[in-house]
């Protein structure tokens, strides 16, 4: 008979914690696995992510990752790509319970990045296919943006913050 895991409360002290690690991360983001493994199905966690984390765009293109996001604390961009890198202003949102806009639904093959406007929580959906997630599979960067933790990282993060204050302006 299959071991039954115990049934994780999501609450205030634990999204309190989960920012604690983040801020203290050298990669300013921290994630609370709620799925048992790698070889499920349906990746659940909760990730947390403190002003100036860099999440370098990226997609998945296996048709079973569709990834989904919720807003529990904070506030973030979700910044929609196209193919040459340039920013969708029509498809990207601020999540946040003030915005209106809660999580967003991003189908494979999109790119995407997520910005923190403050520190945040996000509840993060994400699908696998047969034979659960593998690291070098699970997506694809940007080429025309820098790699985590480049010289060239920290300047295209700031500009990608001004797009997230920018398109969090237009949302007031």
């Amino acid at each position: 008979m299959m071991e039954r895991r115990s049934v994780q409360t999501i609450d205030a002290a634990l999204l309190d914690n989960l920012l604690g690690r983040a801020r203290l991360s050298s990669r300013r983001r921290a994630i609370l696995c709620l799925h048992d493994g790698d070889w499920e199905h349906a990746h659940r966690m909760l990730n947390a992510l403190a002003v100036g984390t860099y999440v370098r765009p990226h997609r998945h293109e296996d048709k079973h990752k569709g990834e989904g996001f919720i807003i529990l604390r904070g506030k973030l961009a979700l910044l929609i790509f196209t193919n040459t890198g340039e920013l969708d202003f029509e498809q990207s949102r601020v999540l946040s319970a003030d915005s209106g806009c809660l999580g967003m639904d991003i189908p494979p093959g999109v790119w995407h990045s997520l910005v923190a406007i403050e520190d945040a929580v996000i509840y993060e959906v994400k699908g696998q296919p047969a034979g659960g997630y593998v690291s070098g599979r699970d997506k694809d960067f940007a080429t025309w943006s820098p790699p985590e933790g480049s010289p060239e990282s920290a300047a295209y993060l700031q500009m990608l913050e001004g797009q997230a204050r920018q398109l969090a302006n237009r949302n007031i």
